[in-house]
């Protein structure tokens, strides 16, 4: 493909009416017609003031300048530097890059490209393209997620043995037995006995004395009220 886009561009040149090519012939007539309605003025031998409209511009033909800036880039005419050509009667040639010329183009071209030659497949070695190293990026490394028990269940029939972690085993702090926190269950049985000994104490005590207590309000479970006497 690339040796027929070389071709056809290599004929093209050869076979142009203008000194420059297509392109840049288009871009000179659509210049020359708008500066054919401008307004120039000679201010020195190689310098001219060129009006159009409310813009001025100043044009030096000899350091190759023009106020607008696009003489100085393209190197090709502006619409101010052709009126001022125009009005110095200059042809454009004499100011525009030998690189638009038939000459440069056609020598842009000249080389032949030649197909490449066809390759073995074969015998060429092929090498399996893999993904880039991925970078581990800044900050603190995240944790590894909790696994189901279905991972855990298949990595333990592989390896024996199981990654997650196990719970942690609460115990009581009073009693030291696991299973269950406070309140202790022993702990209360003890606290239970010891009220219902004073309980049994505090009623004989009041049917002892007859004017001493007048007796046991109740019994919650957890503490025991007696009344005074009066």
């Amino acid at each position: 493909m690339l040796g027929r886009w070389f071709y056809k561009r290599r004929e093209d040149a050869l076979n142009l009416q203008t000194p420059y090519s297509k392109g840049v012939e288009y871009i000179l007539a659509i210049r020359e017609h708008y500066a054919q309605s401008m307004d120039v003025q000679r201010i020195d031998a190689t310098s001219f003031h060129v009006a159009s409209g409310r813009s001025h511009y100043v044009v030096d033909l000899e350091q190759g300048k023009c106020e607008c800036g696009v003489f100085q880039v393209e190197k090709m005419p502006c619409t101010h530097v052709l009126a001022a050509l125009a009005s110095a009667g200059v042809h454009v040639s004499h100011h525009t890059c030998d690189t638009y010329s038939q000459e440069c183009l056609y020598a842009t071209y000249a080389h032949p490209i030649y197909p490449e030659e066809e390759i073995d497949n074969h015998k060429k070695k092929s090498e399996r393209c893999r993904p880039p190293k991925p970078k581990d990026g800044p900050g603190r490394k995240k944790k590894s997620r909790w696994q189901s028990w279905l991972e855990i269940s298949r990595k333990s029939k592989k390896k024996g043995k199981s990654r997650r972690k196990k719970p942690k085993v609460y115990s009581c702090s009073k009693c030291k037995q696991p299973g269950h926190t406070r309140p202790c269950p022993s702990l209360l049985r003890s606290k239970l006995g010891g009220l219902r000994a004073v309980f049994r104490r505090s009623t004989r005590l009041s049917r002892s004395f007859s004017g001493g207590l007048r007796g046991l309000r109740g019994f919650n479970g957890n503490s025991v009220e007696v009344y005074d006497a009066y």
